[in-house]
Formats: C-alpha cells, structure tokens, sequence
C-alpha cells in the first residue's frame, strides 16, 4: 500500500474529475469536489517525494490527470468565461496555446515521444489557473486572466529557451 501511495492519491484526483463532470459549475459541491483535486495534486508529489516512491508510471498518471482535471476544468466553466472575457484576451490565450502546442508538436517530433516540463513557473501558472474559478463571478475575473497569461506567456518563452538549449 505504501508503495502505491501516491499513485493511489492520484487515482482519487481522476475520480473527483470525473465527478466534476456531474456536478453544477461554481456550486459548494463543485468547490469541494474541485479542492480536493487540487490539494491531491500537491499531495501526491509531496508523497511520492517524501516516502522516495516517484517512478515513470506516476509521473505519466500525475500528467493524465492533470491534463484530465484541467480539461474537465475548462469546459465547466467556459461558458462563464466566453461571458467574462473581452476578445483580446482571447487572443492572448488562443496564441500562447498554439505557440505551446507548436513547442509540444516540435520536441515531439524531435525526441519521438511526448514531453511535459514541470517547471517552476508552469506550476506557478498551474496554481494561478487553479484558483481561476474562484473569479470567475467576480470583478476580478480580467485582470487576473491577464496575469495568468502574463506568466503563460513567460513560462511559454522560457521553455522555448530550454527546447533550443536541448539540441
């Protein structure tokens, strides 16, 4: 058991991303459901790293689940967003995804197989996308998005920095 530990913690952030799915967007049991996927997310590293048991296959789950849980995030609260946020702000995100996918589509292609870093600032940007929910229904909704995108698109440039370092 204690050598599964943190996968197990892990298994648990993609069962309460799947209950997201079912659940009303912003509600009590939206938020409660949504902070344990957040705090699994710290918790299964901390584990891993604290009992020494990180090994590929976490890591891969760790990936899956975050990618699972972030999706699930997004189309939960898209509507909201497509209602809070001007256009240029969409231009932001959809430009800094495409450069990331870009960034994803060449090491793929240049290391035949697929690469996530997990950089100090993408889990920066990671907490700040986390806590996006929360504004949604608020004033704030805006300038946080632009603050979030501002370390995106830093976090973006610096793994291109690393990815041409790399050859």
């Amino acid at each position: 058991m204690r050598k599964n530990l943190a996968n197990i913690i892990t298994s648990t952030r993609i069962l309460g991303t799947l209950c997201l799915i079912f659940l009303t967007p912003l509600t009590l049991p939206f938020f409660v459901v949504y902070i344990w996927c957040g705090l699994s997310d710290v918790l299964d590293g901390f584990v891993a790293r604290k009992l020494r048991i990180i090994s590929s296959f976490g890591s891969k789950l760790d990936s899956v689940s975050d990618l699972l849980f972030y999706t699930v995030m997004m189309l939960k609260i898209w509507s909201f967003l497509r209602e809070g946020l001007p256009q240029y702000v969409w231009i932001l995100i959809y430009t800094v995804l495409g450069i990331r996918f870009l960034c994803y589509v060449y090491v793929g292609i240049r290391d035949h197989r697929f690469t996530s870093r997990h950089t100090i600032l993408n889990k920066i940007n990671g907490g700040l996308m986390f806590l996006l929910p929360f504004t949604v229904k608020t004033p704030y909704l805006i300038p946080y998005s632009l603050l979030i995108l501002l370390i995106s698109y830093i976090s973006t440039f610096n793994e291109i920095r690393c990815i041409l370092k790399e050859k």
